[in-house]
């Protein structure tokens, strides 16, 4: 079954990167377009974050979120798995690796967070195209894992771990020795992880406070990476941001983090993963926001 599936993502893979975005387009506005839950928590997160929006402006925004979600589930393949010589000049970016390599001189290494925002397969593969990158990753279920884990290695330099202690011990001895770690802060973390209610958008998100306990230790700037999905499938565009120094504050840090993932998500909100229940946890006898959906 691994077998199977690992060859039928390779043939994807070898599609053209329009068709693969084609693909997407079509399966987003069938989502939109016929009822499902993902669609409902789309709409329920755009009301939630961005309630001074009219409701005409959610809608839109839903819409082409749906359909960019479905771009980056049909881009993964060629990400993962297609031309070298294709994902080489995706990753050609002179401006972003120049930033990047400045950012590595500082001898510190970098703790670089990839929010569920544009392309973030492809941010990955950016990054260890430039050093060596020790990046988090959520085991999956069945025989997926180990097909999603060899297309995510595809750089020899990029290195996944597990999210728990074991690759918690990888990501210090990766900054120790001034490298990379790439981190995704905006899943709602499970409960045996260590973390803080902070606001996102105005409402109260379980957030992970492991980026800001590492940069205090190991004194390492935090930066964030999108890369944005550009339209009719031209590629992709790597933009660095600093996130500011007091994310190593241990009580407000995960508030800082969240209020540098809400201006970028701001900036590109249809490239944003709405359709995760970001909110699943909260804190003790607040509303269950997902209730009824």
């Amino acid at each position: 079954m691994q077998t199977l599936l690992r060859w039928t993502l390779v043939v994807l893979g070898a599609l053209p990167l329009a068709l693969l975005h084609g693909l997407g387009w079509l399966l987003g506005n069938l989502l939109w377009w016929l009822p499902n839950k993902l669609k409902r928590i789309t709409l329920r997160h755009l009301e939630l974050c961005f309630p001074q929006w009219s409701p005409q402006q959610r809608a839109c925004i839903a819409r082409r979120s749906l359909i960019e979600s479905a771009k980056a589930v049909a881009e993964a393949p060629a990400i993962w798995f297609g031309s070298s010589r294709r994902l080489a000049h995706w990753l050609d970016d002179a401006a972003a690796q120049a930033q990047l390599r400045a950012l590595l001189a500082g001898g510190k290494g970098v703790i670089l967070l990839t929010p569920h925002l544009g392309s973030w397969e492809i941010a990955g593969q950016f990054l260890a195209a430039v050093g060596d990158l020790t990046l988090l990753y959520k085991p999956q279920k069945g025989v997926a894992d180990a097909v999603i884990l060899r297309g995510r290695a595809r750089t020899p330099r990029a290195h996944p771990v597990p999210t728990n202690a074991f690759g918690v011990k990888k990501l210090i001895g990766a900054l120790r020795r001034s490298e990379m770690i790439g981190i995704l802060p905006d899943h709602d973390p499970p409960e045996s992880s260590s973390t803080r209610f902070a606001p996102l958008f105005g409402i109260q998100a379980n957030t992970m406070d492991l980026v800001g306990k590492l940069a205090a230790r190991m004194t390492t700037p935090v930066w964030l990476i999108v890369a944005e999905r550009l339209p009719w499938a031209r590629g992709f565009r790597f933009h660095l941001q600093p996130v500011p120094d007091d994310i190593t504050d241990p009580e407000t840090g995960t508030t800082v983090l969240n209020q540098s993932l809400e201006t970028c998500i701001a900036r590109w909100p249809e490239q944003y993963w709405w359709s995760y229940k970001r909110y699943r946890r909260q804190p003790p006898g607040a509303a269950d926001l997902y209730q009824g959906l």
